[in-house]
């Protein structure tokens, strides 16, 4: 019985904030606080068409975790590889009728196991995911899957698709922060690029998740769309 008493007093508070100011429309966000399911996607390049690639992977990802949910923690962050291997592949049947073109994806998913909470994440692409640790530290939880203008990786592409190899499995802890950003916000060059130390500061600087967001997006210098969602969790 005390186990159950502890467990009802268990709160998990989750604050996310979205900001996206897009100058060639082809970034999606994924935000569904019922599944604790969030998402970057950008479609890549001048193809007018990656939108429809960003956006079909969006909803093919939400789908397939609709409905294939599992809350097994151990097996949280496969359910997510699954996910974003079937939406490349509803892309590549997709583009056999019409153009659509070709889309990043940095996935994260929160789940509650007892008393604590794990973060399931993916990612393929240029976009980026970071993790405010237990320590304070943030850190890149996924890497730049790109050689100067060109990403080696994406969703979409019959060439450019190796596999979904950036995938991980983190326990959070109260006042843990995670970021999921498009290109756009990190930059892609010495010129253009906002640093881990930037970013760092433009977190700790902001009194919410919204207000976060809406800095990380204002403060980036690439001439890009600019998305943005942090999350914020406390115990």
């Amino acid at each position: 019985m005390e186990q159950d008493k502890k467990k009802s007093k268990y709160r998990l508070n989750i604050t996310s904030g979205l900001s996206k100011k897009l100058l060639k429309g082809q970034d999606v966000a994924l935000v569904n606080n019922e599944l604790m399911l969030f998402g970057v996607f950008d479609g890549i390049g001048n193809d007018e068409n990656s939108l429809e690639a960003a956006l079909l992977a969006s909803e093919t990802i939400h789908s397939s975790i609709e409905r294939n949910e599992d809350k097994s923690v151990q097996n949280s962050p496969n359910m997510l590889v699954n996910a974003l291997t079937e939406a490349h592949k509803e892309i590549v049947i997709e583009s056999t009728f019409r153009p659509v073109g070709t889309t990043t994806a940095s996935v994260a998913k929160l789940i509650r196991n007892d008393e604590k909470i794990y973060l399931a994440w993916a990612s393929v692409g240029d976009s980026r995911i970071y993790l405010r640790d237990a320590n304070g530290s943030l850190t890149a939880l996924s890497h730049d899957e790109s050689s100067g203008i060109y990403v080696d990786n994406c969703l979409g592409s019959e060439k450019h698709f190796h596999g979904i190899s950036q995938e991980g499995l983190v326990e959070l802890f109260d006042n843990s922060e995670v970021v999921i950003v498009s290109d756009g916000v990190v930059g892609s060059n010495e010129e253009n690029s906002l640093k881990i130390e930037d970013l760092d500061n433009v977190l700790k600087g902001s009194k919410t998740a919204q207000i976060a967001a809406e800095e990380l997006t204002s403060n980036a210098k690439k001439e890009d769309d600019k998305t943005a969602i942090v999350l914020r969790i406390s115990t």
